[in-house]
């Protein structure tokens, strides 16, 4: 019989190992991901700061793909703040999956707690 209870608690701790592995990396995955699209958006702003000082008839041009297209200032503007929404909404995309990934660590963390005392208690 302990035997027994001693392999469920192998396995249990075994699943819970890898599970603790796989949201690790997952989450610093995440992290990775935020700083970098935190990066773009102190870039997006920078750039933003800079066009503002111009006038806005200025000749710019915006970046596609290996090739520059002229476009009015107020275009590049616009475009410069969406991209900087779209970072912003990618960012809370992010962390409301890390809270998941730790709340669902957390609550395996539990769940193998759980079982442990419960077979200690059914021992004695």
């Amino acid at each position: 019989m302990a035997a027994k209870v001693d392999e469920e608690l192998k396995r249990a701790f075994q699943e819970l190992q890898q599970k603790m592995i796989t949201t690790t990396q997952q989450l610093k995955v995440s992290d990775m991901q935020i700083e970098t699209l935190k990066r773009q958006i102190t870039h997006k702003a920078l750039v933003e700061q800079e066009l503002s000082k111009l006038s806005d008839d200025t000749k710019t041009y915006e970046g596609v793909g290996r090739m520059f297209i002229l476009q009015p200032m107020p275009v590049v503007k616009s475009h410069l703040e969406k991209k900087v929404k779209v970072s912003e909404e990618k960012i809370k995309t992010i962390e409301s999956q890390k809270v998941y990934l730790e709340r669902n660590m957390k609550e395996s963390e539990d769940n193998l707690r759980e079982l442990v005392m419960a077979k200690q208690q059914a021992r004695s």
